[in-house]
């Protein structure tokens, strides 16, 4: 048995005058990988790629928004100017607030062009744990989330390198990786969101899938981190997931009272609803 893990943190590199952010730089890969993932469903859907990328644009926008405005809302008593609501160079993002935020914008994106809502998400729902998976794994090489101590075989020892973006144990403490158990969460989910798009399944059912997998995981692994509770001695993360956990149960129940089953899949190409018209033959 192994008494820990460990590595030396890096949050950047130079090549030449070039400063390399592993950071920015794997998140920007998650984007577009989830992205692509996403296409493979699009395309057998008949969507053309133009309104897509135009989706995602305005996803990708609202997910900025959203990452660094849930951040500001939970550490208010940090701001001195209204520079430092936008100052992404001095604090951090919500992944959850950026979840919310391009959905809001990519939503808005997906009714101006005509698409149908619900099946565009299940289609969306595994490129989201693959961005998130390797998203996670950049925290790993950064240092970022790292939780409390631990005497676990798998904690995490911290054994010096760049400084961590948030805060700096002790040389020699070991803490929770809370960032692997996150990205193993979420790679474990890519895989079932893959398998569960093989079969025809009701539409919204890949999207909710994903919503109840990864903010039920939030609520746990948020018990490891080092987050300030905001309410109940919960996290704002721990909040916002229970609320999204809240809103996806709500409405499955009324689904099933309504005797709703529109079928419909968002899976790969043998499964995905053809889509070349209006909304009702996506959805049907």
């Amino acid at each position: 048995m192994f008494a820990y893990i460990s590595w030396r943190i890096v949050t950047g590199f130079h090549i030449g005058p070039l400063m390399i952010r592993p950071h920015g730089a794997l998140i920007a890969v998650g984007f577009f990988a989830g992205a692509f993932l996403m296409r493979r469903s699009t395309r057998a859907a008949k969507i053309p790629d133009e309104q897509l990328w135009r989706v995602l644009e305005w996803g990708l926008v609202g997910g900025l928004i959203g990452m660094r405005l849930a951040w500001d809302l939970g550490h208010l008593e940090e701001m001195r100017s209204p520079v430092d609501l936008i100052a992404v160079w001095n604090g951090g993002m919500s992944l959850l607030g950026g979840l919310i935020g391009a959905l809001i914008l990519g939503g808005i994106a997906v009714r101006r062009a005509g698409l149908p809502l619900l099946p565009m998400l299940d289609m969306a729902a595994p490129g989201l744990a693959l961005g998130i998976a390797i998203g996670r794994f950049s925290d790993l090489i950064v240092g970022d989330h790292l939780g409390k101590a631990t005497s676990l075989p798998w904690g995490f020892k911290y054994i010096g390198g760049m400084h961590p973006l948030e805060g700096v144990p002790a040389i020699g403490t070991v803490v929770h990786p809370v960032a692997l158990y996150d990205m193993l969460l979420t790679t474990a989910l890519l895989i079932v969101l893959l398998r569960f798009a093989r079969r025809p399944r009701a539409v919204g059912s890949s999207i909710a899938l994903f919503t109840l997998w990864y903010a039920g995981s939030r609520v746990f692994t948020d018990f490891l981190r080092t987050d300030p509770a905001r309410l109940f001695g919960l996290t704002g993360s721990q909040l916002t997931s229970i609320a999204l956990i809240a809103i996806v149960v709500t409405g499955l129940v009324l689904r099933a009272r309504s005797g709703d089953r529109m079928s419909g899949s968002a899976g790969p190409p043998r499964s995905v609803p053809s889509w070349n018209g209006p909304v009702e033959e996506a959805i049907r």
